[in-house]
Order: C-alpha cells, then structure tokens, then sequence
C-alpha cells in the first residue's frame, strides 16, 4: 500500500439516496482493517464538506495524508475547491484528493475511472497514485465537469427542484423534455483567445470533462489535463429541432451536425444583457458576466495504478466566426 496512512472521508449521506453515507461508512471499515487511520465526517449542508475541507487542511501536524470526497459531484466540487485553494498556497504539503463517487450522476469520477462500486473505490485509496488534474475556474469557483448555461442550466434547475426518484441520464431526460416545451434561447457575447463571437445560443458549457448529468456526453472530446477547456456552443434552433436534437446530446452524436461548434479554449469571459444563470457540477455556481479558465494541474487525485487520468481526445476544435 502506498505511504497512505491517515484518510479523512468528507461524505454528503444523503447522496444517492443514502448511498453517500453506506459508501462513507463501508469504505472506512475496510480501510481500518489495513491499519489506516480514517475519520469520517459527515455533512449537514450545502457548504460543509468545503468547510470541512478547509478546516482541515489548516490542521498543521494533524493533516490527513488524503482528503476523500464522498457523495455526488457537487460534494467532490466542495471539497476540490478547498484543496485547489490549498494547492495554490502551498503545494507541498496539501493533501491529494481520493473520491468515493456515490451521488446521482458521478460523471467527474466515471471520467478518470473510477466506478461507484466499493471495491474499485477501496482499491483505488489503497492502490492508486496521485496524478496532477485540471479543474475549471468560473468567477473564482472551481469546477470539475461542465459549468453551462442556457437549456442544460435550466434542466439542471428542474432536476434540482423536482420531487420526483430519478437518477442519472432518465432524471435530465424528462427535465429536458419539459424544460423543452417552454424554453427561449440566450443572447450572449463571448470574447475570449478564440475571437469574438455575439449570437444567441441554445446552450454554451465550458467542459473539462466529456460528460455532464449522467454521462451525457456533450464535449467528448474534452480533457482534463490538455490545460484547456471544450467550449461546446449550439446555435439558437426552433422547439422541433431541439426534440430532434436532444438524444444526439446526450449520446455524443451531435458533434458534427452544423448548429454545433467545439472550440478548445484556455480563457474566456461571457456577458449577456441580464443576468444568466450558470451551473456546474450539477450545482448552480454563479451568473454572467463571467470569466471562466482553465486552471491546470489544480490538485492532485488519487487515480487507479493504470489509468492515464484523461479522457480520451475525439473532437477537433472549430475555428471561430466573429458573429452568427
């Protein structure tokens, strides 16, 4: 076993339904038994598994040689904020961040291998090794996946919001499908290393990842240690080709269709006439105008011994056209 001996599990218990605390808490027994010192603290609120994080890693001596996430990717968001903060200010001696995927959708673990069964995530704590990964940076927040705004926003809003027991890709099927009926496209101005581009859009999600909402697969060809993000932008289109367009989206097929570009980008702002709401990490994280980055190398993430840590690179960034 890797010089892994003290873990701290931040876990979010009502993640997946519960699954968040049963994770938490079968991971850490398994654990003890290899004589690794592991504490579990759980989460009450949105905000405490940073908070928790942070405390953490200003403990001094006390500093846990693993910060583990536990929950869904909003809780892995929490805690990766704390640690690329942490990072920043001294990298030598912030802890790597281990993840026990077990919320609703998982797409930041899926995408650097790691499943939400138990004992790929036990052996990847005991097993794996730290390797450098990006994050994206949006008005400050750090986020892992995809933060987006327009139709995808507004479905992660309704699947926030409904009361309903769906998880994964079905949940933002049937939030898309009645975000649809009623959905108007945003106006927006993007000016960043790829030009100037002033149109209205049905949606622009900045990916880090290939994936977002239960591995629907919007930027396939983004990659979380290129240093830069996939910009995935698609044109204003009316409501019957929208329902023509929605399971291309979400089985990646759309990447060559005329209304969609992809453009690799390191640094952008967005700004609109009013206020839009952004989303990220299937978490609402702030509104435009925004500046958002690529920030590489933003922590490190205990990865499986075989897994290169990136997604694989398919999609070829378009040039940009001034306007539409």
């Amino acid at each position: 076993m890797p010089d892994r001996r003290s873990l701290l599990i931040v876990a979010n218990p009502t993640s997946g339904r519960g699954r968040g605390r049963r994770t938490a808490e079968a991971v850490a027994s398994a654990l003890r038994d290899t004589d690794t010192s592991v504490r579990v603290e759980f989460t009450n609120r949105p905000g405490d598994a940073e908070t928790i994080a942070r405390r953490a890693c200003a403990s001094g001596q006390a500093l846990p040689e693993c910060i583990v996430a536990c929950g869904g990717d909003g809780t892995i968001q929490e805690v990766a904020n704390a640690l690329a903060d942490a990072h920043e200010a001294n990298r030598d001696i912030c802890p790597p961040l281990g993840l026990a995927p077990a919320g609703r959708c998982n797409d930041f673990a899926r995408a650097l291998g790691i499943s939400h069964d138990i004992r790929n995530i036990i052996d990847v704590l005991r097993e794996g090794t730290p390797q450098p990964i990006d994050l994206g940076r949006v008005n400050g927040r750090y986020f892992c996946t995809v933060a987006t705004l327009g139709v995808d926003a507004e479905v992660s809003n309704f699947v926030d919001v409904m009361r309903m027991p769906l998880t994964g890709t079905i949940a933002y099927v049937y939030g898309a499908v009645r975000v649809l009926m009623r959905y108007r496209s945003k106006r927006i101005k993007l000016i960043g290393d790829f030009g100037t581009i002033e149109q209205s859009v049905f949606l622009a999600s900045s990916a880090n990842t290939s994936s977002y909402g239960g591995a629907i697969q919007i930027a396939p060809g983004a990659n979380p240690r290129d240093g830069k993000l996939m910009l995935c932008l698609i044109d204003s289109v009316s409501r019957w080709q929208s329902f023509r367009l929605l399971p291309r989206i979400f089985t990646g097929r759309h990447v060559h269709l005329p209304e969609v570009r992809f453009l690799a980008t390191r640094k952008f702002r967005i700004e609109s006439e009013t206020p839009i709401e952004m989303w990220a990490d299937g978490e609402r994280i702030t509104h435009t105008p925004a500046l958002v980055e690529a920030v590489p190398q933003a922590v490190h993430i205990i990865l499986p011994p075989s897994q290169p840590g990136a997604d694989s690179y398919e999609v070829t960034a378009q040039p940009a056209k001034d306007s539409r």
